[in-house]
């Protein structure tokens, strides 16, 4: 497997960047995710879309700018329906996205089923999967993934795993880092992508069993995630390269 990648990691940023295909590439921002939250008694107030917005301009001026925004699955969280929340933010998110880019390709999601809001914008395609150059994206829940992977792309990107990385001490300091992960798959080079949303919840990797894994992709016996490589994200600090997993999950005992 080459070397060579066509996917950039924005510094400290929970996005990447396809220089030649002059896309920038989010993922699993589940806008409405409060108000799912309120219905299950847990109130929390209403700022995800203006924390998604802040980080998307951030990542937009970060990367020097791009005419297509890739979103990779999840833009809205609810799945049996579109709940009010998302009939009111999934718009503006998408009304304030298309004030920096020409144009939005939403790649399905498995929260994505109904999409009402997204009808009145033409410059909106959603596609359940898309390869751009040699990058192939799919959200990532698909159980038929191995047909997928069977395309000419040199690169997989995926997200839904919304991976995070637990550092702490023996005194029981503990932060929750938003993290990339990138390994192989069927010969090719495999990368997992955080989520944009402040909120979402994620899977510790550096604690988690291979059934721990939401993506059928990462719980496959053809993708060794202790050998997947690490990268912690934080718009303090900027992007940290990390051991493989299977280090990490050794240290976690100790923490």
């Amino acid at each position: 497997m080459k070397e060579e990648t066509e996917v950039e990691i924005l510094d400290g940023m929970p996005a990447v960047v396809l220089r030649e295909e002059d896309a920038i590439c989010i993922a699993d921002l589940h806008l409405g995710y409060e108000e799912a939250l309120a219905s299950s008694g847990i109130s929390l107030p209403s700022r995800q879309l203006s924390d998604v917005e802040l980080n998307f301009e951030r990542a937009f001026n970060m990367c020097g700018g791009a005419s297509l925004l890739v979103i990779n699955g999840d833009l809205k969280h609810v799945f049996e329906r579109v709940s009010r929340q998302e009939w009111k933010e999934v718009p503006m998110f998408i009304d304030f996205a298309l004030s920096f880019v020409k144009k939005i390709i939403l790649v399905r999601g498995n929260h994505d089923t109904h999409l009402g809001p997204l009808r009145r914008f033409r410059e909106v395609d959603v596609v359940s999967t898309i390869e751009m150059g040699n990058v192939l994206l799919i959200h990532g829940h698909n159980r038929n993934f191995r047909s997928i992977f069977s395309s000419n792309a040199e690169e997989v990107l995926i997200a839904h795993e919304h991976p995070v990385l637990v550092l702490g001490d023996r005194v029981g300091a503990r932060v929750r880092m938003s993290c990339f992960l990138r390994g192989e798959c069927m010969g090719k080079r495999l990368w997992v992508m955080p989520a944009f949303s402040p909120l979402a919840g994620g899977t510790a990797v550096n604690f988690a069993a291979k059934s721990d894994f939401l993506s059928p992709v990462l719980r496959s016996e053809i993708v060794n995630t202790d050998e997947m490589e690490v990268y912690a994200v934080d718009s303090s600090v900027g992007t940290l390269a990390f051991p493989p997993m299977g280090v990490w999950k050794k240290i976690s005992l100790f923490l």
